[in-house]
């Protein structure tokens, strides 16, 4: 049964109390489908069989305690070779690298 279980770890937009931790791990450990909860100041992290409850319905849960996630933007492969492009540029200017200029 252990193989059917998924582990997911949220990145929260705020860091919470301790006292709102002892109240999601009360709802959390008590509720059907969630395996494992662990929840720090800027993390909550679960171990659940998504056959009996999703990452949606774990997410509403934690939105219904005020807690909102970090969601992770799309980052297109374009804009990932744009940014390599400018990293590369700000750290060796527009010249050739040395190891170019050994066979010349």
């Amino acid at each position: 049964m252990n193989e059917l279980l998924e582990y997911k770890r949220f990145m929260l937009n705020e860091s919470i109390t301790a006292e709102k931790i002892e109240e999601l791990s009360v709802k959390f450990n008590s509720t059907q489908g969630i395996d494992k909860f662990k929840c720090t100041l800027h993390h909550v992290s679960f171990i659940y069989n998504p056959y009996e409850i999703s990452e949606n319905e774990i997410v509403k849960m934690l939105s219904v305690f005020g807690i909102t996630i970090k969601t992770n933007k799309p980052y297109s492969f374009r804009a990932r070779l744009a940014k390599l492009a400018k990293d590369n540029n700000e750290n060796f200017g527009g010249k050739r690298l040395g190891c170019c200029d050994l066979n010349d």
